[in-house]
């Protein structure tokens, strides 16, 4: 089994940004083919599903990073492929994840409804299964994949001198990405969507940092990631229970006996208790005084020269 760095490794600090970002997307597109084409052993099926939403992620985080030598059509549509297919893979994960909750109580679930659950979990398994023999049939997806990476080049109308260093460059790429993070981390989470959103610029500007090893000084680029991984986990609790929480009142709603109609809203009140648990531990721990340091250790790593 091949083996994928996150890390984009053995590189310069002033390699050209058209050489370093070629290597950057080959790589991630290469993770995404190879766990698509994985996701249907029956073995390891739920770590290959996985690890092929993360390196959609990834994938879409060098492109955006990279935006600059990727043709506009074709960076357009790998970019709606790769949600096509991490949108159909988190349909079966987010059934596991929902099933987990509703066995971790102190009560079993009622078979009715653990049946119903598993019958949608069926149903996201074929749709999933359908769209990736679409993508690998006659090798579609992995002519599009080497028709992209064909084509990435530093366009001449962005300098006549030519790409510029690496480092310097990505520095000025990551600041934007900075600042859309910081922006929801010192707003209001006083809403499920915010919360939502944070998490989206968190995992953002976390896989982009993945790509910027040697534009960063090495300890602060360390924290920082550091510090984004442990809000994603934190935070990716919180979320999904506010995920089991909306499709459990989704399926409420599409309910057609009164009683299970009530078995739903035992569980949805059940969810909501762990939730404001969760979302209370969550916004104790992300405090103003960790949100001050963070930035701090932001604003310093990007002042490296």
């Amino acid at each position: 089994m091949p083996r994928f760095d996150k890390w984009l490794a053995d590189i310069d600090s002033d390699e050209p940004v058209h050489r370093v970002g070629r290597k950057a997307i080959r790589v991630r597109l290469a993770a995404v083919m190879h766990f698509l084409e994985n996701a249907g052993e029956k073995s390891d099926r739920a770590e290959a599903i996985h690890q092929l939403r993360i390196w959609t992620r990834r994938a879409a985080a060098a492109l955006r990073l990279f935006e600059s030598i990727v043709p506009q059509e074709a960076g357009k549509k790998m970019k709606k492929r790769l949600r096509k297919i991490r949108a159909a893979a988190g349909q079966e994960r987010d059934c596991d994840v929902l099933l987990k909750y509703l066995r971790s109580g102190a009560d079993e679930p009622p078979r009715s409804i653990l049946q119903a659950l598993k019958r949608r979990r069926r149903d996201a398994r074929r749709a999933f299964s359908a769209l990736r023999k679409r993508r690998l049939r006659r090798d579609r997806l992995q002519k599009q994949c080497a028709n992209l990476t064909d084509k990435l080049a530093w366009p001449k109308r962005h300098s006549s001198r030519g790409a510029p260093p690496f480092a310097p460059w990505c520095r000025g790429q990551l600041a934007p990405l900075g600042e859309q993070f910081f922006a929801r981390a010192d707003g209001s989470l006083a809403r499920d969507a915010q919360l939502h959103e944070l998490r989206i610029a968190g995992k953002r500007l976390r896989y982009a940092l993945e790509l910027s090893p040697v534009a960063l000084p090495g300890r602060l680029h360390q924290k920082l990631y550091d510090a984004l991984s442990d809000l994603q986990e934190r935070l990716g609790t919180v979320c999904d229970h506010l995920s089991a929480v909306a499709r459990l009142k989704e399926w409420r709603s599409s309910a057609k006996s009164r009683k299970e109609k009530q078995t739903l809203q035992t569980q949805i009140r059940r969810e909501q208790a762990q939730l404001t648990s969760r979302r209370q531990q969550f916004l104790r721990w992300w405090s103003a005084a960790r949100r001050r340091r963070l930035r701090a250790d932001w604003d310093a790593a990007l002042r490296a020269t």
